[in-house]
């Protein structure tokens, strides 16, 4: 059984807020319950087997934190989330404000 990690490892560990050497060995148990489910190792059923096995076993990880946390983990995750609002959608904003009073005032006649 050959131990390459994908490369999407890395940010599926970040997305679900688990440590990456954690994601590694879920990795790990993915392999061995491939390799159990297929009975074979390295061709695409296995590595299909593998992969839908790390998801469920990531996300499975993902609730376990949340609810060990008792929701605080997911509410910071929220709440960081809606303070990184990109700032070209506070600069549309505000030039549509800024475009609205312009068409309100009046036009000097002379």
């Amino acid at each position: 059984m050959k131990n390459t990690n994908p490369k999407i490892l890395p940010w599926l560990a970040h997305k679900a807020s688990i440590s990456l050497h954690r994601a590694e060995i879920l990795w790990h148990a993915a392999q061995r319950h491939a390799t159990h489910a297929t009975g074979e190792t390295d061709t695409p059923a296995y590595w299909a087997a593998a992969m839908d096995r790390l998801l469920e076993l990531v996300a499975a990880e993902s609730l376990r934190e949340d609810a060990a946390s008792f929701g605080w983990r997911r509410l910071t995750r929220l709440n960081n989330s809606l303070w990184q609002a990109p700032l070209a959608i506070l600069d549309a904003l505000t030039l549509n404000n800024e475009r609205g009073w312009r068409l309100m005032r009046p036009v000097p006649f002379g």
